[in-house]
């Protein structure tokens, strides 16, 4: 039976704890979208089901730029700046080619070489969490700090002005920022790129941003704009995302010693874990909506029909543990085979954060948990409080 159309509850829709999500979810996945009204802009649909939340994601009957011109329903007052020129707000074509002039910087050898890079990170962090005053921050030691190494290293950023970057994103990110406070970080960290855009123009770098910057001057692919806000991108796409899952990854493994010890025992099972964790763990659940705009009228599950020009908020955290698609959905199990990509996976429809994390986050993960494994054999306390406040900024 069709979702009656004429009630509007709040969303969200209950209070949670940590990465917990409520059962409510669960329920709401068995009648279809239904609508919501958050605590800023306009009312919008709700979808909790995967295949309502795929479709809504992979579907060009579904559009972010419609958005640039709405009250985009939202979290928090201000929200992120309205930017034709960000990823957040674009449809493909024009996000299809911007996405493969993108990916075509990240070459087998250059990999090859961030990858050696990488672990040499992981080991100086470590080594610096071992030796530091104990009880140890693991969100601050490592899941803020390694993303944040990492996607300013593979730009070219020196590594002294990596703190600036920082205080620059913290400000752009944080919930308790004024608009007036995130605009005015956005345009120094746009000043500073346009800077190293100069840099690269005057003398040819093998870094991620002078690959860009040639793709943009010698085929002209890239007007001045998008070469920025690409930019941007990768700062905010391959950084915030990457901090909450490592920050939250290694929080539910400490938090469940039989998980830890299975992968202890067990190293194979890494790769099959690291999906599992990143299916169950909800993620941007406090961030900024990922709204979609329908172009025509759709029908989506339960009969419920999306008329043109409705929003719609695709919930991926509660559509990962669709038991429709995911029969143990609500538990976690590392020795589940899963053939349906999750619905992270389809994080703004666009590969090339996917396609980093299989060559850049995957592999790391390995001589992380074997550090931290070692590390945990000794006295050393951890403390995770500030990832449960933290973690989706």
């Amino acid at each position: 039976m069709p979702t009656p159309t004429n009630e509007i509850i709040d969303y969200p829709i209950a209070k949670e704890r940590a990465l917990d999500i409520h059962p409510v979810y669960r329920k709401l996945q068995q009648k279809g979208p239904i609508k919501v009204r958050l605590p800023f802009g306009e009312p919008c649909w709700l979808a909790t089901r995967y295949e309502d939340v795929k479709l809504i994601h992979h579907d060009r009957r579904f559009s972010k730029e419609l958005g640039l011109a709405r009250e985009i329903p939202r979290l928090h007052e201000g929200g992120a700046p309205k930017d034709p020129n960000m990823l957040a707000s674009m449809d493909p074509p024009r996000h299809t080619r911007l996405r493969r002039l993108a990916m075509g910087t990240f070459s087998p050898p250059k990999i090859r070489r961030m990858s050696s890079w990488i672990e040499d990170l992981i080991d100086e962090l470590l080594d610096a969490m071992a030796t530091s005053r104990q009880p140890v921050d693991f969100f601050e030691a490592v899941s803020w700090t390694l993303p944040n190494l990492v996607v300013t290293g593979i730009l070219g950023v020196p590594r002294e002005d990596v703190p600036i970057f920082r205080a620059w994103i913290d400000s752009m990110l944080a919930t308790t920022s004024t608009s007036e406070q995130r605009t005015k970080a956005a345009e120094c960290l746009r000043q500073y790129i346009l800077e190293l855009i100069a840099e690269r123009r005057r003398r040819s770098t093998d870094d991620v941003l002078g690959a860009l910057v040639e793709a943009r001057d010698q085929g002209d692919s890239l007007s001045e704009d998008e070469l920025v806000m690409l930019c941007l991108n990768l700062f905010l796409g391959g950084f915030e995302t990457t901090v909450s899952q490592l920050g939250s990854t290694i929080y539910v493994l400490m938090a469940d010693g039989a998980l830890w010890h299975e992968l202890v025992d067990d190293p194979d099972l890494l790769p099959a874990a690291l999906e599992e964790l990143w299916r169950w763990i909800p993620s941007h659940r406090y961030g900024t909506p990922l709204v979609r705009w329908a172009r025509e009228d759709v029908e989506l599950s339960g009969g419920v029909v999306i008329r043109a020009g409705d929003p719609i908020l695709p919930e991926r955290g509660a559509a990962n543990r669709d038991e429709a698609v995911f029969p143990h959905g609500w538990e976690l199990d590392f020795h589940v085979d899963e053939t349906d990509p999750n619905v992270f996976m389809f994080y703004e429809n666009w590969r090339t954060k996917a396609d980093l994390d299989a060559h850049l986050k995957m592999p790391h993960l390995e001589p992380l948990f074997g550090r931290l494994n070692q590390l945990l054999a000794q006295p050393v306390e951890m403390k995770f409080y500030k990832m449960l406040s933290r973690q989706v900024l």
